[in-house]
């Protein structure tokens, strides 16, 4: 059996212990957890889940304290379903302090905890101590979620009162870090609003009422002398002009038309993008109308949604550290996406690749705020939606790969994008054998002739023509010009 058919086997095991979880609280819900240990060799040592022994007891402190307690745990590896915690009362140790110091060699998450005061502590801890963290697969991450629902709604719900710290936010606290120099006077009010709108929230702006609520929500901190200061999460988010404070949050794309190559700068807060980004793609990728019965409808060589999915995940997980910029770049055959910073570990350009990589932000305030905006999902299944939206408009599979220090996500378009009209397959299916020959004919080379048309086909011309009578009449989707020997046949646009 390959690794990974092993890693997947005890993965699976996990999950169903998790559903064995014991909560020892009857006043708020506690996480479902199991975790399974296993040998280098590949071999199962145990397994339990939370509450296993006794109520209150995490998952791997079972584990490796209470049933594996005389058993040498070096080089082992432990499949835990979510994150190990970070944090306990004393004199309980964390189970990522467990983990450590049984020197065991690897550990495969399942879900990242929701709690914002662990959540990616646990695997930054791991990883600095030496320990090799993997993920579940995308799959079982679903799973584990839905099982756990009502505890990371919980988290997603609560609006905590106390003040944010600057240190505590998930895998790259660059997000929380203060911009002294930006105030709430550089905030735009129409973003503000608009972020309430879809949060349902009702606030005065300005009010006092609206400061507390975005501090809390990690957009402002109030300082000793009692003023406000904006993170950067805030100031690319909201404030009116973001490059004013950070040059790198502006959004470099470019397009090439012929030999000539037309740019364009996004300085604006990132609630602003969207539009922005639809109506440059919208320019200046190429488009071809789709025939379909009666109806000539415009269609993109590339789907939509598959480039948002892709240039707002570049954006949000982007490293603000450096002074590089996302680029999108619309090339005559492929679309090239390129966001600063390498994959946070512990994914990796391979684990993207493979479409099945959980979701894990470098700037949760801002995976957050898109996701409130509906604009994407912390399920992670944006990556395979993406891939399926390729494959289903016959392209090719986007292709993951490291540029100095980028990630660049390359689109791959039509091996024939010259063709600028199609006609939909559900219509080719009324055509007998003979028209969908001459109709795909067509596409291929714009125009035919009825004698060409016959001898490719191996036909008299005669027959062509009654084929081509039928097409022009019955369902009008193709059109005659030229006169006489010059006469060619072309789709009707």
């Amino acid at each position: 059996m390959t690794r990974l058919a092993k890693d997947r086997q005890f993965m699976e095991l996990a999950v169903k212990e998790m559903l064995k979880s014991h909560s020892e609280h009857i006043d708020k819900f506690d996480p479902l957890v199991g975790a399974v240990i296993v040998d280098s060799a590949g071999k199962e040592l145990g397994r339990t889940h939370r509450g296993g022994l006794r109520e209150g007891n995490h998952a791997e402190f079972t584990l490796i304290e209470r049933i594996l307690q005389s058993t040498k745990l070096d080089g082992t590896t432990i499949y835990v379903t979510l994150e190990p915690c970070t944090q306990r009362t004393p004199p309980k140790k964390p189970c990522v302090e467990w983990i450590v110091s049984a020197r065991i060699k690897r550990v495969v998450v399942g879900m990242v905890d929701p709690n914002p005061n662990v959540s990616g502590h646990g695997i930054r801890y791991l990883h600095c101590h030496g320990v090799q963290v993997d993920l579940f697969d995308l799959d079982l991450v679903e799973k584990i979620r839905a099982a756990n629902n009502k505890f990371i709604e919980y988290f997603e719900l609560a609006e905590k009162s106390k003040p944010v710290s600057m240190a505590f936010e998930g895998p790259d606290e660059t997000e929380n870090q203060l911009i002294e120099s930006a105030s709430i006077y550089d905030l735009s009010p129409d973003e503000i609003k608009r972020y309430l709108e879809f949060r349902k929230k009702y606030y005065i702006i300005p009010s006092e009422e609206l400061w507390e609520f975005m501090r809390r929500n990690g957009f402002l901190c109030l300082q000793s002398d009692k003023k406000y200061a904006l993170t950067l999460a805030g100031v690319v988010l909201f404030a009116k002009e973001p490059s004013d404070f950070l040059p790198q949050v502006m959004i470099q794309m470019e397009a090439q038309v012929g030999d000539r190559w037309i740019t364009s700068e996004f300085t604006g807060p990132l609630l602003n993008f969207p539009e922005k980004l639809d109506e440059f793609l919208g320019n200046h990728i190429r488009s071809f109308t789709e025939i379909r019965k009666f109806d000539r409808i415009k269609r993109y060589e590339y789907p939509f949604e598959a480039l948002r999915e892709a240039v707002f995940n570049a954006v949000v997980h982007r490293d603000y550290r450096g002074g590089q910029r996302v680029r999108i770049s619309i090339i005559k055959d492929r679309i090239e996406i390129k966001s600063p910073g390498l994959p946070l570990r512990p994914l990796t350009i391979k684990r993207l690749q493979s479409f099945n990589a959980p979701p894990f932000s470098r700037n949760p305030r801002v995976a957050v705020t898109f996701n409130h905006m509906t604009w994407i999902e912390e399920k992670g299944s944006g990556l395979l939606r993406m891939r399926n939206l390729m494959l289903q408009r016959g392209l090719r599979i986007p292709r993951f790969e490291q540029e100095g220090t980028y990630i660049k996500l390359t689109f791959f378009g039509e091996e024939h994008a010259w063709r600028n009209i199609r006609v939909s397959h559900k219509m080719l299916d009324d055509f007998e054998d003979r028209e969908r020959q001459i109709i795909s004919l067509l596409v291929e080379q714009g125009s035919i002739s009825t004698s060409k048309c016959a001898q490719h086909l191996g036909v008299d011309p005669t027959t062509v023509r009654r084929n081509i009578r039928k097409l022009i009449n019955k369902y009008d989707i193709i059109e005659s010009v030229g006169e006489g020997s010059k006469r060619k046949y072309i789709l009707k646009r």
